[in-house]
This record gives C-alpha cells, structure tokens and sequence, in this order.
C-alpha cells in the first residue's frame, strides 16, 4: 500500500518563537523609529523657526528696527511690572507680510485689537499658520482654539472658530537673578528676582540693531513655548494696561470679547500676551503645569510658569529651539545655567557667553 505523503508546516513552539522573535525585533526598532520621527519633527521646528527669523530681519530692514514683542516692561514702577502699551498685537502678526503671510496680514486691522468686537479681526486670526506651530507638540485643539462664544461674543460672529495657536513667542525680558542664586520666590521660579528685570531683543516699542549691544548672535529673540492652550491662564486680565493699579488700557483699539476683565488668551498667534518672560530654566517641571479645566473657568495656577505656562517650554527631548538676533537658531539645553540663560535673553546686559556654556 502507498502512504500518504506527510504534511510539512510549524509546530506550535515553532510558531511561539517566531512571533517572539518579531516582538523582539519590533521592540528593538520601534524607539529607533520614533527617535527618527522626533529628530524630523526637531527640523523642522528649527526650519520655522529660521523663517520667524528671516522675517524679522526682513521687518527690520523695512523699517530700521524689530518689532515690538506686544508685552513689555514698565521700568518707571517699582518693582518693574508688566505692560501692553503697543497695541493689541504680536511680534508674530506683525511680520506675516515679510514671511508669505501677505494674505492674511492684508484682513488684519491693526488700529483696533486682534479680538474687537465685532469680530472683524476673527477672519485673519483665525488662520492656522504652520510656521507658528512646532511639529512636537501636543494640544487640545489642531490649529485653532474651540472657541467660546459665551465670552468672547465676537467669535460667535465669526462662526465660533476660535483663533490660530502658536507654539513660540518673543523673550521680552528676563528677571531671572544675576547672582544665580535662589530667592525662594516660589517653587516654580525660585531664581526670579523682580527688582533684577531686564529687557529682552524684542522690547516696548521698537528697536534698532545698534541698541542690542551685547551683540544679535548673543542675544535671544523668539523661543518655544509649545503646547499652550485654553487649559492655560495668563494673569493679566484685558484691561491690564502699564502696571499701575489706576491703569486702565485706552478705549480706543481695545475690543476684548469677554470686557475688561476677561483673562488674555496667550496661546493665539496674534495675542500680545503670547510674548513672555524668562524666569527660570527650560522645560520647567513644577507642577501644576496647567489649569483643571478649560479657560474662563479655570482658576489657580494662572501665571505659574510652570510646564508650559508661559515660559520656554518643547516637546523635544533635553532642551528648546531658540531664534538669535542674528537669525540663528540654537538649541538650550534644560541644564542650562540660570545666569547664562539671563545673559542670553539680555540684549544689553553686558555680559560675556562663552560657546561652550550652553
């Protein structure tokens, strides 16, 4: 009798092993594949942020000086204190024209306040710029905020879109304490020194490359404050004006949604309050980070500095992306040194940075 031919496949070990064997492999590439895509994503961060640059030198050579960074410092009170003197406006709408943004600066009405209203600002506010958003980063929202009609009625005119994010800001000014020493101001900025304050490159009003003189290559301009969004609280309400508590921002341009006592939204594109101050290293890990719940309701840790709320902040691994005067853009490591860091902001500081130091 002829016998039956034998039947060849994988034994069930056989099978075990293989697919181990694939675990494995998939586990050995998996964080090569990711650190790919991160180092990709850090490209083309540092590529944004190149163009921001570009840009404000474009600006400058338009108009024989940088644009303001929208908040600033009031150096006649004491101490220093925080200010909104150059319109409602930011470094980043102000340069649109001199990045291929032509088309939306052009719906922009810069003699009223990016929110007025009526909403007649929404339309150009509300476009998501790429350039303006870091590919690392994690948010809420794709783009734009939510929107909120209840109190921000001029978004209810515009078909509730909500306004454009960004994910990088101008480092106005820095009061990060020169000595390098702790002033157990709190646990989020322990080195922050407020009689200490300084100007950064992109200062009140505007300012001519012969008034940074600790040099462009030595003096910051834009850095990363990555994933902001409604989850996060500034302390300054919209009619903060100059720092005096009798202060109250002139009627004329000023149309916040919400009314004088609405909250900035610093994670829009086109909000003055999206400039900030450095007071302590980058990728601060204090918690909270953010508020519990959504702006307006939220409440209790606006203006922390803490994670990304408001202050050099990425999604990158070990540091942030940061545009130099001179266009440039480095990457400052988290264990940046404080002073050094306050040296980088100053753009009239007088000190002297090493290389090597950061």
């Amino acid at each position: 009798m002829r016998s039956s031919p034998r039947q060849s496949g994988f034994t069930l070990i056989e099978l075990l092993v293989v697919i181990a064997i694939i675990a494995v492999l998939i586990a050995l590439l998996l964080p090569a594949v990711q650190a790919a895509r991160e180092a990709a994503r850090r490209a083309q961060c540092t590529n944004n942020l190149k163009q921001l640059g570009l840009a404000l030198h474009n600006y400058e050579s338009g108009n024989g000086s940088f644009p303001p960074g929208g908040e600033s410092t009031n150096f006649k009170v004491s101490p220093p204190a925080t200010q909104f003197v150059d319109g409602g406006w930011s470094t980043l709408a102000r340069i649109l024209p001199y990045m291929e943004g032509g088309a939306t600066f052009n719906t922009l009405n810069f003699a009223v306040d990016y929110n007025e209203a009526t909403g007649m600002n929404l339309t150009g506010a509300s476009t998501v710029v790429n350039v303006f958003l870091c590919p690392s980063s994690t948010r809420s929202g794709v783009g734009r905020d939510a929107g909120n009609t209840t109190n921000s009625p001029e978004e209810a005119l515009g078909g509730n879109k909500g306004y454009g994010y960004a994910d990088y800001g101008a480092t106005c000014y820095t009061d990060i304490n020169p000595a390098g020493t702790s002033t157990g101001y709190s646990a989020a900025t322990p080195y922050r020194l407020k009689t200490s304050r300084a100007n950064g490159l992109l200062k009140e009003g505007q300012t001519r490359i012969a008034e940074v003189t600790d040099g462009t290559s030595n003096t910051m301009a834009i850095g990363e404050d990555a994933g902001r969004d409604e989850s996060f609280l500034s302390p300054y309400t919209e009619g903060y004006y100059d720092g005096n508590s009798g202060s109250v921002r002139p009627v004329l341009g000023q149309g916040p949604g919400g009314g004088t006592s609405a909250y900035r939204r610093y994670w829009r594109w086109a909000e003055p309050d999206g400039a900030y101050g450095v007071s302590g290293q980058p990728n601060n890990k204090a918690r909270p980070m953010k508020e519990t719940a959504p702006w307006p309701t939220s409440g209790g840790t606006a203006g922390n500095n803490a994670g990304a709320n408001d202050e050099l902040f990425s999604f990158h691994s070990g540091g942030v992306n940061a545009l130099f005067g001179d266009g440039s853009v480095r990457f400052l490591k988290d264990s940046i040194s404080v002073v050094t860091l306050r040296a980088l902001v100053t753009a009239a500081g007088g000190e002297v940075v090493s290389a090597d130091s950061y």
